[in-house]
């Protein structure tokens, strides 16, 4: 973190990271050029765990979690219908998060880049969302494109939909290489 070098070619995971907001925040680091930049997470196997020490970090934020889940929940009750993420950010502490997480369980949806509209769970029942390990363990063994992982984490799931395979991860690779090896 900290690193706002434009020309970072590789990002290098020796610990998974706990969540996927932390590896998303951490990989955007590399090609903010607009070049192309490539990131790399080990894991262990079969744990998914390079160290004991990784279940105690991943315990710790996930009970950070359950709280911003929680001031959420209260924090839908105290803003209004409709709209914007800036005034909502000076009046709630987490207040840009809240309503992220208000998104990706289906509470909220956004209008444009900083106007959200709350949905009312008559109309959508409440999603549930797996814990913040069980996410980041199912994004790093999954072998469906990584990209369309991230877009439902986010709670973007039509434009996840909409995405047939980036081509770029290692699964969107890997299946077009094979695809490429039987063609021929």
């Amino acid at each position: 973190m900290g690193i706002s070098k434009s020309n970072t070619r590789w990002v290098v995971h020796y610990q998974a990271p706990c969540t996927i907001t932390e590896y998303v925040q951490e990989v955007g680091r590399a090609g903010r050029d607009g070049n192309t930049a490539e990131a790399l997470t080990l894991v262990s196997e079969p744990t998914g765990w390079l160290e004991p020490g990784d279940r105690q970090r991943a315990k710790f934020f996930e009970a950070q979690i359950q709280a911003l889940q929680q001031k959420a929940q209260r924090l839908v009750s105290q803003i209004p219908p409709e709209g914007d993420i800036r005034d909502i950010s000076q009046q709630f502490e987490h207040g840009a998060i809240s309503l992220s997480w208000l998104h990706s369980v289906g509470q909220l949806e956004w209008v444009s880049p900083f106007q959200y509209q709350l949905i009312a769970r008559a109309e959508q029942p409440l999603r549930s969302q797996a814990s913040a390990s069980q996410q980041m363990h199912q994004f790093l063994h999954s072998r469906s494109c990584r990209w369309q992982s991230l877009l439902v984490a986010f709670g973007f799931r039509s434009e996840a939909q909409r995405l047939e395979g980036c081509g770029h991860c290692d699964n969107c690779y890997s299946s077009g290489k094979a695809r490429r090896t039987a063609a021929n």
